[in-house]
């Protein structure tokens, strides 16, 4: 016969493993989604170019929770490779929302409606393209945040039994 004591351990057990598991989960889906973005980053920096012009270019903003605002460039632009005309809307491969609305004004700036670009793209997937090529200082935030994560998750573990044998 189960005892109270052994049920509240199960159930504990199982409510932790579950929000144990989801944090492993999300923190290996944004280490996946952080590495190919660091590794297009990279890769980049090789890609074969052509002409594009811009067809859209604004300043988006947003505010969260605690009512802070932050401004996202936003810069849509088409390009021909292999007789397809395409269009994409990365400017670079790191997050581009600031906090001053002048610096996001900024980038817009520099990619007014109708400006003559030049598009790097990816020559295995030429939907894959970006007019700022390489890493930058963004480009690490999502990988580093998710292998935060993962470790957050596997040290979750051993913590949670070493305190559990100490009561």
């Amino acid at each position: 016969m189960e005892t109270q004591t052994s049920k509240e351990t199960r159930k504990s057990f199982l409510g932790f493993s579950f929000w144990t598991g989801l944090l492993l989960l999300a923190g290996i889906g944004l280490t996946v989604w952080g590495w190919n973005t660091l590794q297009n980053a990279r890769a980049s920096t090789a890609w074969p170019t052509t002409d594009g012009v811009v067809i859209k270019s604004e300043v988006t903003q947003s505010m969260d929770d605690e009512g802070r605002e932050s401004y996202s460039p936003r810069v849509s632009y088409s390009y021909t490779v292999n007789d397809i005309v395409r269009t994409n809307n990365t400017i670079k491969f790191s997050d581009t929302s600031y906090n001053d609305l002048r610096k996001a004004q900024e980038v817009t700036g520099n990619y007014s409606v109708g400006k003559n670009i030049v598009v790097h793209y990816d020559p295995e997937s030429p939907g894959n393209a970006v007019l700022e090529p390489g890493v930058s200082g963004g480009s690490y935030i999502v990988l580093t945040f998710g292998v935060l994560l993962v470790l957050i998750a596997l040290a979750n573990g051993p913590l949670s039994f070493f305190f559990d044998n100490k009561t």
